[in-house]
């Protein structure tokens, strides 16, 4: 999957507290003529951030995705035409999910990244594409253990300088919520609390991720569900968005989540409270 996008509109992003040194240390490093990997569990922005990025350079961008097809590879017109045209013209090449695609579909990157030019070999013979001094490639990965993905190629990774996006602690998931979805900070602390504490009992060790938060918000927010412990409509948008994310047992997953909903749902239960039983502030 390959696209042109001038200006970048997608995804949408937030600049975080969290996350506006690592914008910044990021934004040097490509001036300074390096290529970058955003590394980091999924659902927590890379994606985000890289066509955040890609837009500040205020060059032309190229979108792919990592899979089984990957335009140095190919001779459609299209896909193939326009990682040239990147290349000699100083795109910016967002290679999202990079480690979807096998490590040897990747190595034509090795010498466009260190000799400054790319061979590719396809049905009308060999095409030598020269590299101009702005291009760059930010590359995105998913965590090795992540279904769908491979070990990433040293050699590639040597070319490159990775940045390990933190986890955002709950002052920046809260910002989140509130800025993308439009929650009030009060509900996004509920949804908040209500995700954590739950995986915190049902999956200990699982990989963090904003996708349940943002889901749930977002469903809630766009028909008019109130964000409440006390409210059926809100408790069966969480029970069909988690329980599927749980390795436990549908039943014991469901009793986890019911006691959690009912603990928030007494009297005098206080938001603000909520935030402090979960895991520490991730700086």
């Amino acid at each position: 999957m390959v696209s042109t996008v001038i200006p970048v509109p997608h995804p949408q992003f937030v600049q975080t507290a969290v996350l506006e040194p690592v914008t910044q240390r990021a934004l040097r490093y490509l001036q300074s003529g390096y290529s970058l990997h955003l590394e980091g569990p999924t659902g927590i922005g890379k994606s985000a951030l890289a066509s955040h990025l890609a837009e500040r350079r205020q060059r032309p961008m190229l979108w792919m995705m990592g899979g089984q097809d990957v335009p140095w590879q190919t001779d459609i017109p299209g896909p193939a035409t326009q990682f040239k045209q990147a290349c000699a013209e100083g795109w910016t090449l967002v290679y999202d999910e990079f480690n979807r695609s096998r490590p040897e579909m990747n190595t034509v990157l090795l010498s466009a990244l260190e000799e400054r030019r790319v061979m590719r070999l396809g049905q009308q013979g060999q095409d030598c594409v020269s590299i101009h001094p702005e291009f760059r490639v930010i590359f995105t990965s998913n965590a090795d253990e992540y279904c769908g993905t491979y070990s990433t190629q040293r050699a590639l990774l040597d070319r490159l300088i990775t940045l390990r996006l933190p986890v955002p602690n709950v002052l920046a998931q809260q910002q989140l919520l509130v800025e993308l979805v439009g929650l009030s900070r009060e509900a996004a602390a509920l949804v908040i609390g209500i995700v954590q504490q739950f995986f915190r009992q049902v999956e200990p060790d699982s990989l963090s991720s904003l996708r349940p938060q943002l889901m749930i918000s977002q469903v809630c927010q766009r028909t008019g569900i109130q964000v409440s412990a006390e409210n059926a409509e809100f408790r069966q948008v969480c029970r069909d968005i988690l329980l599927s994310r749980s390795g436990q047992s549908a039943a014991d997953a469901n009793e986890v989540l019911w006691e959690l909903f009912n603990r928030l749902a007494q009297p005098m239960a206080s938001l603000e409270r909520i935030p402090s039983r979960l895991h520490p502030a991730t700086t």
